[in-house]
């Protein structure tokens, strides 16, 4: 989720960078008002793009951002614009915010950017509007709602590898991971294997953090970035030998370096798509907390 201030009056959350082909999502908005902005009707104001709103669902959250109750459909005002929608923030006294959770959908028939990796797209446009009838309907605070295409490794990079977004240490050990070259060129063929075992046992470290939606979803995109054609991945058959290189020992990793082998192919076996990464039916996972 894009990082922000819980305490400003309107905070949104999202996951920016997408899997290539992804065509679904959820945003997270959270409004926050004070006595006296509670003294003026305010509403919010949604303006979609090309984006399509599946689902749109309110609660009502006390100071500890504990839910009040149940979550309700949200009700549009009447208008005549179907690209925008305002819903009345009618808080009781006793909340001191209200969350709504957005489903949204885009249909790649409608532009060739949808789903393109390395293209951007404005979803959404979040605005806090005051709504007296006497002044004009001026925007109070805005957001947007964006997202960027991109492959298994920009997603990793760009949103599980933040702080505050993987709980530790399941980021620092993917951090580590993410850090090690997938090929390295070596004069040696041993300095080679020994490398080549270092990333896969940094690997192991990945795959034995606490079971969670965090770490499955890690765990894909692990694996879609070692499947995809320009990934660099481990390969058995980059060692060229150099005239000017100096013998010199290395322990015997055979058999460490066979079973690390056996159990990153068994990883592949497990987490690989049943469809090309990023395909047409490449869908977000994205699953804010409470909802």
């Amino acid at each position: 989720m894009e990082p922000a201030d819980r305490t400003e009056a309107l905070h949104v959350e999202f996951d920016r960078v997408q899997l290539a082909g992804t065509v679904r999502g959820r945003a997270l908005v959270r409004v926050r008002l004070n006595p006296t902005d509670r003294r003026s009707p305010t509403v919010l104001r949604l303006r979609r793009f090309l984006s399509r709103l599946v689902e749109f669902r309110w609660r009502d959250l006390d100071a500890a951002g504990a839910p009040l109750g149940p979550a309700f459909e949200a009700t549009a005002l009447p208008g005549e614009d179907q690209r925008q929608f305002d819903t009345p923030l009618d808080l009781p006294a006793e909340a001191a915010s209200r969350e709504y959770l957005l489903e949204w959908a885009l249909d790649p028939a409608d532009h060739p950017r949808i789903g393109a990796k390395d293209d951007e797209m404005v979803l959404f446009r979040v605005q806090l509007v005051a709504a007296e009838a006497d002044r004009p309907q001026t925007p109070e605070q805005q957001k947007l709602v964006v997202i960027s295409w991109s492959d298994a490794d920009g997603v990793l990079r760009g949103t599980w590898q933040q702080p505050g977004r993987t709980p530790e240490p399941l980021r620092q050990a993917l951090a580590e991971l993410l850090r090690t070259p997938e090929r390295q060129a070596s004069a040696c063929g041993d300095c080679h294997l020994q490398r080549e075992l270092d990333r896969l046992l940094l690997e192991d470290a990945v795959w034995a953090c606490e079971d969670g939606p965090e770490l499955e979803e890690i765990r894909r995109l692990l694996v879609l970035r070692e499947l995809e054609p320009d990934s660099g991945s481990i390969g058995y058959d980059t060692y060229r030998s150099h005239p000017e290189h100096l013998p010199h020992a290395h322990p015997d990793i055979a058999e460490e370096l066979a079973a690390a082998r056996a159990r990153h192919h068994a990883r592949l076996l497990a987490y690989a798509p049943s469809e090309p990464p990023g395909g047409p039916g490449q869908a977000s996972r994205t699953n804010p907390d409470g909802h």
